[in-house]
């Protein structure tokens, strides 16, 4: 992306499990520069992180050494840069700004990591990291302050906002599981290639939500047998087992939001491609679902969050 001439008032990333992006942005939110890349917490068993983050944007923090630096995600957790105690839920988003945690780092005085929202239970506690400030993002764009939205990705999240405050929410680990077994094990040996069938992918969440779809672990079998009888071409058979995985999701998600007694459109935000997905099954699974794309999204929320924190500069 071509640099704006505007001076960088504040750089924001999200730097999640798998990916990190990063922008650099003026302070009434102009993107004077945007990037990505596939080194997420995964990729950092060395624990580099300060000096793999100088590598990633170095030309922006030499350009504007006193702009601060905004991250969400998994940064912030335990084998992070710098682990961010959670946030216990209802959350009030805005008040997100009062927690930030400053890196203690000598190289980064200007640094900070959104902390993620947890919620304790005694059968099943759920975390989330980076998907608070998506939800964020969601409400100030929509100008709302109540909505239920689903944030897919490697742990994809269904989450409840209520009066602003992030109130409840449920964790799928459909693209941890889905990259797992399109990468190894039996049914990965009858994959071949990694082009989008739709008609495949229909196919998957169909199987993982007829009547007598009891168990996803049963349904999941399915890839490799009807690969093996050459039911499901075997370039399709990843877009199927997507579709089994996302299919699943969505229909108990579905389920988990009727006996909250929620109703009305679920907003989703990520990726383009991702939410595509998503949203094929929500149309076949009878969800309304809106769509909006995290990149346009995300940096105006950690923005706000600076703004309110008044971490940046003076004009």
């Amino acid at each position: 992306m071509v640099m704006s001439t505007a001076r960088i008032d504040c750089i924001v990333a999200d730097w999640g499990t798998s990916n990190r992006r990063a922008w650099a942005l003026s302070r009434d939110g102009e993107v004077i520069g945007e990037r990505h890349d596939d080194k997420g917490l995964l990729a950092h068993a060395d624990r580099q992180f300060a000096q793999s983050f100088k590598v990633f944007c170095h030309d922006w923090l030499t350009a504007a050494p006193k702009a601060p630096v905004i991250m969400a995600g998994m940064v912030g957790s335990k084998l992070g840069w710098q682990e961010v105690p959670y946030q216990m839920a209802p959350v009030l988003l805005r008040d997100l700004s009062r927690h930030l945690a400053k890196i203690e780092d000598p190289d980064f005085d200007r640094a900070w990591i959104v902390p993620g929202i947890a919620v304790d239970s005694e059968i099943q506690p759920e975390v989330m990291r980076g998907e608070e400030c998506q939800v964020l993002a969601g409400l100030l764009r929509l100008n709302i302050t109540d909505g239920a939205f689903l944030l897919p990705g490697t742990h994809s999240k269904w989450a409840l906002a209520e009066a602003g405050s992030l109130t409840r929410f449920r964790t799928y680990m459909t693209g941890e599981t889905f990259g797992l077994w399109r990468k190894s094990g039996t049914l990965s040996q009858l994959m071949e290639g990694d082009v989008f069938d739709e008609a495949c992918f229909r196919r998957g969440v169909q199987q993982a939500t007829r009547p007598d779809a009891a168990n996803l672990l049963h349904s999941l079998f399915s890839v490799r047998t009807l690969g093996l009888f050459e039911r499901v071409p075997r370039t399709g058979l990843a877009s199927y087992m997507s579709g089994v995985l996302i299919g699943a999701e969505v229909g108990d998600a579905r389920q988990w939001l009727e006996r909250l007694g929620v109703a009305g459109s679920v907003t989703a935000i990520g990726s383009p491609g991702l939410l595509n997905s998503y949203r094929l099954a929500a149309e076949m699974l009878g969800v309304e679902l809106a769509c909006l794309d995290s990149a346009d999204l995300l940096p105006v929320a950690l923005l706000e969050l600076a703004k309110t924190a008044g971490l940046l500069p003076a004009a």
